[in-house]
């Protein structure tokens, strides 16, 4: 897994809530909107991140397990 894979999941593990992917983008330091939205792709294809279609944009998170909670 590349280093942006590997940042995102490290920021979506500590974030208590959905985040778009502008602040995933942000925090990650990834130049680059749709390079960010490409890498939360593989990753919610991979099932290893989940992710929602809005209105506007997308939103991503980690499914917390019972006993992280």
């Amino acid at each position: 897994m590349n280093d942006y894979k590997n940042q995102i999941l490290e920021i979506l593990k500590n974030s208590e809530q959905p985040m778009d992917v502008e602040k995933i983008r942000e925090a990650a330091g990834i130049g680059n909107w749709n390079t960010a939205l490409k890498h939360l792709l593989e990753l919610k294809l991979q099932g290893i991140i989940e992710g929602q279609k809005t209105t506007k944009s997308w939103v991503f998170w980690i499914k917390k397990e019972a006993s992280e909670r």
